[in-house]
């Protein structure tokens, strides 16, 4: 078959426009083909991720190095705590072993190698810097400093707003043609302002990572993910390591042995399988509805940079089964809350009950008339105030997802309540408090009566029924 190659030339391009010269500066080790492949890309952002033992922290220490010949150029390295870059092995100690026989200067009290620069006294030069973040608060020491390089290694550790923040101090210290040049004539003006970082599947913020760096169909614009292997690593001892990692749990050893983003996290209350994926076509007529609310005003702030989420969830009873059509998770100012309440209960009709979990508090009746006059006139409201931890409420809607008695419509928040239901108890537990506030309102009109002698007040750990007449079978769970 015959190609045309006037056909293929956008395809080049495109990969012209992606990849660099290699460019290696104060490095004793030749790179794998992949490490290269991360060096050579020209984007200004770009994650190395995926598999463990695929040399990303080794190819970030390089990438880092790649200009420190250009007088005046900066690059910082962060990891999220001090230890970390400090351990055997991690960036301070590769460090050392790179860059103390190329006359740099460690200055230990700073965390930065120095390089010399042009000229007999070798002032000037370029700098690598390490640092810790680990958060917000870490953020602000790095305001009014200029970074041509910024590095972070193992980013999942990282909150989003953090990440983005540090954007700020990278920029070139100066553009002025007349400053000094490297060996082949390059001065600061001409090198690449970067971000780049690592990482593997897992960690606290796991989940924008796969949304902003991974997901082809959610990446941002202008970003380049290159997945790690762990079998690209000539200079690793595959077989040993191998051996070590099949010993983590299932999850876990999924993730750092084929770098696999979409493994789900092992649960300790929820499993992500328990819970059928269906199109909202394949939902029969509802028997009953719900919408559950779980309300927190307030949007991400410096002080507060991953608050609550409003958390709307409607439920649908058919035939002793259960039918999530619609999860609303958003953050907002409390007005807008207001608005988004009204909103939904217009598009869900008259006949879905609306219920809001009410926080104990001198206001809760008056914000309940409120709501009733004001937001919710004409639509059916119930105020819930659950009692016991919320693992307590959580297990009896957790009992029904493993019986197969819940299914879920995919939506645009699927992969967010699923997350969130994996590690629950966790950060962030208003998805699970909306559905088990849903399941409870749902079956507080199927209560069956049980037999003369036990009790009937509030569940411990297990419930008495599901809701539906199904009753568990071991009574010292009960009080």
């Amino acid at each position: 078959m015959s190609v045309d190659p006037e056909a293929l030339l956008p395809a080049f391009e495109a990969v012209l426009d992606l990849i660099g010269p290699l460019r290696l500066r104060n490095c004793p080790c030749c790179p794998t083909p992949r490490q290269e492949a991360f060096l050579r890309l020209s984007a200004p952002e770009a994650f190395y991720g995926g598999a463990a033992g695929g040399g990303k922290t080794v190819a970030l220490l390089m990438s880092a190095a790649q200009y420190t010949d250009v007088p005046g150029y900066d690059a910082l390295l962060v990891r999220p705590t001090l230890p970390e870059l400090e351990r055997p092995g991690g960036l301070i100690d590769l460090s050392h072993d790179w860059f103390a026989q190329r006359r740099a200067v460690w200055q230990a009290e700073r965390r930065v190698w120095r390089f010399p620069g042009p000229g007999r006294s070798g002032a000037g030069g370029a700098a690598i810097w390490f640092g810790y973040l680990d958060g917000q608060a870490d953020v602000a020491k790095y305001a009014g400093s200029n970074y041509s390089f910024l590095g972070f290694d193992e980013l999942p550790q990282l909150d989003e707003l953090s990440y983005h923040r540090m954007r700020r101090i990278l920029r070139q210290a100066t553009n002025q043609p007349n400053l000094g040049r490297s060996p082949d004539g390059l001065n600061l003006a001409g090198v690449p302002v970067r971000i780049r970082a690592t990482g593997n599947p897992g960690g606290p913020h796991h989940d924008w990572i796969r949304r902003y760096f991974v997901d082809p169909d959610t990446r941002a614009d202008g970003v380049v993910y290159l997945p790690s292997r762990w079998d690209d690593n000539s200079y690793l001892d595959r077989e040993a390591y191998l051996e070590q990692l099949k010993h983590l749990p299932p999850a876990e050893r999924e993730r750092l042995i084929n770098g696999d983003w979409d493994v789900p996290d092992d649960g300790s209350i929820f499993q992500r399988h328990w819970f059928e994926i269906i199109k909202l076509e394949d939902v029969p007529e509802p028997e009953r509805s719900v919408r559950y609310w779980d309300l927190a005003g307030g949007v991400p702030t410096p002080g507060n940079p991953d608050p609550d989420f409003s958390v709307g969830l409607r439920l649908d009873l058919v035939d002793g089964i259960y039918y999530i059509t619609g999860i609303i998770r958003d953050r907002r100012h409390a007005g807008e809350i207001e608005q988004l309440l009204a909103a939904t209960a217009e598009q869900d009709g008259p006949n879905v009950q609306i219920w809001i979990e009410q926080e104990p508090g001198s206001h809760s009746e008056f914000f309940e008339q409120h709501l009733r006059r004001e937001v919710l006139n004409g639509y059916s409201l119930k105020m819930d105030r659950p009692t016991g931890s919320k693992e307590a409420r959580a297990y009896a809607v957790a009992s029904a997802a493993e019986q197969g008695w819940i299914k879920l419509v995919a939506g645009p928040h699927t992969a967010e309540f699923l997350d969130e239901l994996a590690q629950f108890p966790g950060r962030h537990d208003d998805c699970v408090d909306a559905l088990a506030g849903a399941h409870r309102a749902l079956g507080r009109r199927n209560r069956i009566q049980w037999g003369s002698g036990v009790p009937t007040g509030s569940i411990y750990d297990y419930p008495a029924d599901d809701g539906l007449g199904r009753i568990w079978s071991n009574p010292s769970l009960f009080r």
